[in-house]
């Protein structure tokens, strides 16, 4: 069977990446899961594996393209098996680049011809860098392969030039892209506050464990009960999914970051735990791997320590949920006709009211406040 090699969703705001190389070349046995190429974007260095075993038949996309995600980049398939044709770009969702113009005719004799502008090539984290301090790139030598321009040369530019002026263009980035999903998905939250006591308890009890691990436990066993909200809205469509895969979303030195954690069916608190920390670890260092860029089913954001009461955030589309947690806090809390002081938190549920109602969304909250409060 013919498989793809696809370029991962990493988040909401990553529009393209560069193909930086290949580690596999045509005709190639490779096995499943094994790294064959890697891509780098503003917040990452990813390295993108094999579907399935088999020989890399064919590179769709060569090193030093920059490509939206869901991109096709090669196809792994058996050594005599027929290959389709495939165009790389059609899953995602942006054409594929527009092919370079074709040369103008020559100016007559008496008119001097101009000059064409020189095309940079650049990191996607280099043009990060340039465009937070409004850096003109016309007078970096890149010192990658090419030319390229990459982030240690944006540094070292940095360095002498003066002082530039504040972050404008990847600020806009950002934030049209949450504009695009808060615009073309109907949001609508609800809150719910639950008691946090129990899981404290154990949580100190345990060297090594947080807040996450034991939402994220306490969610592979709520979401099964509410399909609605474990999945995306594609092609004007619910598509609910049977695995759980949670994003974290993780505060990296690059900005925020969703890292997905493997199918959390049946898996203990402890294997959460050891996850977790690896790709928080993974994520800070820019270095994230593709099974922690693959697209989440649903997405956690827990604010962490502090006094922040209760927040909402914006849904990463195609997902149709996302479950945002203020900071866990000592709250009076009453306890049959006693008013007692408990350490509690507001778990505030955004939804693609597309996909998901309001009851369903109240339930969920329900069940998944039953599921901490009798924490053991």
């Amino acid at each position: 069977m013919v498989s793809e090699i696809a370029i991962p969703v990493m988040d909401q705001t990553t529009e393209t990446m560069t193909l930086t190389g290949w580690f596999k070349r045509e005709g190639d046995a490779v096995q499943a899961g094994e790294a064959v190429c890697e891509i780098e974007t503003a917040k990452a260095t990813v390295e993108v594996t094999a579907p399935a075993a088999g020989v890399l038949r064919r590179i769709l996309i060569q090193p030093g393209a920059e490509v939206p995600p869901r991109t096709v980049v090669g196809l792994v398939a058996e050594a005599d098996e027929t290959l389709p044709e495939v165009d790389p770009f059609y899953l995602t969702e942006r054409t594929a680049p527009a092919a370079p113009a074709a040369p103008a005719a020559p100016p007559h004799a008496e008119a001097p011809a101009s000059t064409p502008a020189k095309k940079v090539v650049i990191s996607p984290r280099a043009r990060r860098l340039a465009e937070q301090h409004n850096l003109d790139l016309s007078g970096i030598v890149g010192s990658g392969p090419g030319g390229r321009i990459l982030e240690e040369d944006v540094e070292a530019a940095l360095a002498t030039a003066p002082t530039a002026a504040a972050p404008t263009a990847a600020a806009r980035a950002k934030a049209e892209r949450v504009t695009r999903s808060w615009q073309s998905i109907p949001h609508f939250y609800t809150s719910i506050t639950i008691d946090l006591e129990r899981v404290a308890a154990h949580r100190a009890a345990h060297t090594g464990l947080t807040y996450t691990d034991s939402f994220a436990l306490a969610l592979a066993r709520t979401l099964p009960a509410h399909p609605a909200l474990n999945g995306f809205w594609r092609n004007d469509a619910p598509e609910p999914r049977a695995e759980i895969r949670l994003g974290l979303v993780v505060e990296a030195e690059q900005g925020l970051v969703i890292a997905a954690l493997a199918d959390l069916r049946g898996r203990s608190l402890e294997d959460i735990a050891a996850e977790r920390e690896r790709v928080v670890a993974q994520a800070r260092a820019g270095r994230l791997s593709a099974a922690a860029l693959a697209e989440p089913t649903f997405t956690l954001s827990n604010v962490g320590p502090g006094h922040i009461d209760a927040f909402t955030a914006v849904i990463s589309p195609p997902q149709v949920a996302i479950l945002s947690v203020g900071s866990v806090q000592p709250q009076p809390r009453v306890l049959g006709t006693e008013i007692v002081v408990r350490r509690a938190a507001t778990f505030t549920l955004g939804a693609d009211h597309r996909a998901v109602d309001g009851r369903q969304s109240a339930r969920f909250l329900e069940q998944l406040k039953t599921e901490l409060e009798a924490w053991a």
